[in-house]
């Protein structure tokens, strides 16, 4: 409990600061040259997702029967059996939470005068983070842990999603909007003293849905440990790809008409 005390306190205080500045230069930009392909990339990954899994397939009875725990390889086999919806449960509340922790940034004004920008980082992330774990999905057949538990109900063994357990994309969205927010604050205000509270805090909580997935029944400890470093790739790379990156040198020419000449500058 005091553990996400201090996770509450540590984001209570994340969006309650204030940063002033009387001028404003943004750590991101918008581009053709990088959101043309970036979205590209992602349609591409959406419409391979869903033809992947176009036609899925339910457990038959006869399947389910014959299911043996050693058949699982020895480090995800710690998983084989659980089945909690109520844990299940939890760790859908906590990747919601996941999902709209970058828009709380938009509290702070600097980041709402690149709201252009925040909303297509954001828009690339959810493109990226909901198509991809489908390609695993649709490629790799893998039953859940929870269809060899006796607890759960038959209705549960033999839904659509029982036969793909690779990989999590719970843990996907968990992980990629979560560095996504705290990388957002990092470029944003490089000197506050919470940036790092903004990491742990975003990082435990991706990993309390990921070891819930796992706990709940859900997927194997290799099906989290993929998500997970597949949506950290997701949140860091995009906007990796949007910074604002400037050179500290500079040369401008000056065109004097009086003096019929050009001068140069060089700022540092």
């Amino acid at each position: 409990m005091i553990f996400f005390q201090r996770i509450c306190l540590a984001l209570l205080l994340i969006f309650t600061q204030q940063v002033y500045s009387q001028e404003f230069n943004s750590p991101y930009k918008l581009s053709w040259g990088v959101d043309g392909p970036t979205f590209a990339t992602g349609l591409i990954v959406a419409v391979a997702a869903e033809a992947i899994n176009g036609n899925p397939k339910t457990l038959s009875f006869s399947e389910i029967n014959v299911l043996n725990k050693k058949d699982v390889n020895a480090f995800d086999r710690i998983a084989v059996g659980n089945f909690s919806t109520k844990e299940s449960k939890a760790s859908d509340v906590l990747v919601g939470a996941t999902i709209v922790s970058p828009l709380l940034l938009f509290v702070d004004e600097s980041v709402r005068k690149d709201w252009e920008t925040i909303s297509t980082m954001y828009l690339e992330t959810v493109l990226f983070s909901t198509f991809t774990p489908s390609l695993g999905k649709g490629s790799v057949k893998r039953i859940r842990p929870y269809v060899y538990s006796p607890r759960a109900p038959l209705s549960d063994k033999q839904d659509l999603e029982a036969p793909q357990s690779f990989f999590s994309g719970h843990t996907t969205w968990a992980f990629a909007t979560g560095v996504l927010t705290a990388s957002i604050y990092n470029d944003y205000f490089p000197e506050s003293k919470y940036r790092t509270h903004v990491w742990i805090a975003s990082l435990a909580v991706a990993s309390s849905v990921a070891l819930l997935r796992v706990t709940s029944g859900a997927h194997y400890p290799t099906d989290v440990l993929v998500g997970a470093a597949i949506g950290t790739g997701i949140g860091y790379i995009i906007p990796y790809l949007h910074r604002n990156i400037s050179s500290p040198v500079s040369v401008n020419p000056i065109i004097s008409p009086q003096h019929k000449g050009i001068s140069f500058s060089l700022r540092f």
